[in-house]
């Protein structure tokens, strides 16, 4: 740790971070007229240099709107029509590298970035979040997020502000090198703010909760999975500080994070944010992101998967296009015995309601869900039975799908350690109606009482 500290100290003294610091000001005011102008840049700059755009070329002047929406399919396939070059076909100059999505919906997929503007708009968005959040200068984290192979267990975290990191991963009381480690870390010197994925941030507050652990954070920072309202409450009470949702893309950076009146706020002079019709329900919308800074491989009109809430105004103070909830995925569905498509935050709400702080829901067939915890409680199977009988009471004889009481502890990750809240095996049919009155059913509001929200997550 003393070594750790003191290349903190030298970096800090250096003209890099100067350089880097000096950046980051110039650039950590929100302005939305500069917003406007980077849209119009990157717009130009994709019509001008890009193979995958140069249909557009005949257009005086294409808006946002005349660009083709991006899948992810289309990143994939189109990847080298994707990346921008001149007249020469020269790529502009800089230090390249590509970045590979998790794949955690799908098929990974590859963008190419340069050292010079990649990660610059999260830079600048954290250094944002830090001041809200009232965080010190310098200080120390637990960082629980995806952490590459071979990270480090402590190490320098430079910017935007200059922490010592101490990498966790999730709790496994089957792993002794992670009893171990846990052991010695957590509680040992004092936590100036904690990050990480959803699963990870419940398992450490359970940890702390069940050992009589006080870490007293200045802020907790959650995000990639979704947080099920009791995770939440089970976090807040293991560290006395509310925690704060992050939404990121591997797509487009990092796109908004939640002000205290629970609301997202999209960074719009960074990310210019679409709230689209979503065609199942007319109360959702579908989040459509074009990112403002990188020139190199411009993601345009990019359909993330995310449903959200109409726009809403927001008396907090911040800036920036704001929705009241994320309500899911449009690729996490549950399949009923009768092949009907139905969305899953409903349930996730209930199960949530019920008193589950940390699940995943599970399917390979029809009409049976595994309900994976970390342990078969009482609790848990009191849950599932509930849950059960009104399942049973709203879809009646032939239709929907009930629960069962999975092998505990088996959680399926992503390759990057990622923790979806349901992971489909089934075949879903192209083009299958959601039931998306389920959210909004009857049944719902006896017992699925509460917000249905679904927490930012990596595309």
């Amino acid at each position: 740790m003393a070594e750790i500290g003191e290349k903190l100290n030298r970096f800090l003294k250096s003209s890099r971070y100067a350089q880097k610091r000096a950046e980051i000001e110039e650039l950590v005011e929100f302005d939305s007229a500069t917003a406007a102008e980077r849209l119009d840049r990157i717009l130009a700059h994709a019509r001008a240099t890009v193979p995958r755009y140069r249909p557009l070329q005949d257009h005086a002047e294409p808006a946002l709107r005349d660009f083709p929406l991006t899948h992810k399919a289309d990143l994939h396939d189109r990847f080298i029509d994707s990346i921008s070059r001149d007249e020469t076909g020269r790529m502009e100059a800089g230090r390249y590298f590509i970045h590979e999505t998790s794949g955690s919906t799908g098929q990974p997929v590859r963008l190419l970035s340069t050292t010079e503007t990649g990660g610059r708009s999260t830079l600048v968005i954290a250094e944002r979040l830090n001041r809200y959040l009232g965080l010190p200068d310098t200080g120390t984290e637990l960082n629980l997020g995806l952490h590459f192979e071979g990270t480090p267990l402590v190490e320098a975290g430079y910017l935007p502000r200059p922490y010592v990191r101490c990498n966790l991963r999730g709790f496994d009381p089957s792993s002794p090198v992670i009893v171990e480690t846990y052991a010695a870390v957590v509680g040992a010197f004092p936590v100036d703010r904690i990050v990480g994925t959803s699963s990870r941030l419940v398992s450490l507050a359970r940890y702390c909760l069940d050992r009589g652990v006080h870490l007293r954070p200045g802020a907790v920072v959650a995000s990639y999975e979704h947080l099920a309202d009791e995770g939440r409450r089970m976090i807040e009470e293991a560290f006395q500080c509310p925690v704060t949702m992050v939404y990121v893309t591997s797509e487009t950076g990092t796109a908004a994070w939640e002000c205290r009146q629970g609301n997202l706020h999209f960074q719009d002079d960074f990310v210019t944010p679409e709230l689209l019709p979503y065609p199942d329900d007319a109360a959702l919308r579908s989040i459509v992101l074009t990112g403002l800074l990188t020139r190199v491989m411009p993601v345009i009109r990019y359909v993330t998967g995310d449903l959200c809430a109409p726009a809403t105004v927001c008396g907090c103070g911040l800036p920036g296009t704001a929705v009241d909830s994320l309500v899911g995925r449009s690729k996490a569905t549950l399949v009923g015995i009768d092949g009907r498509v139905y969305s899953p935050y409903a349930l996730l709400a209930a199960l949530s309601n019920a008193g589950l702080a940390d699940f995943q829901v599970l399917q390979d067939r029809p009409g049976v869900l595994h309900l994976i915890v970390p342990q078969a409680t009482d609790e848990a199977h009191r849950c599932v039975e509930s849950i059960n009988r009104d399942l049973a009471s709203y879809f009646g004889d032939g239709r929907g799908f009930h629960l069962r009481l999975s092998a505990t502890g088996t959680f399926v990750l992503s390759g990057q350690g990622k923790r979806n809240p349901v992971v489909q095996r089934l075949d879903v049919a192209p083009g299958a109606m959601e039931g998306t009155g389920y959210l909004r059913s009857g049944v719902r509001s006896r017992a699925y009482s509460g917000a249905v929200t679904q927490s930012p997550s990596v595309a």
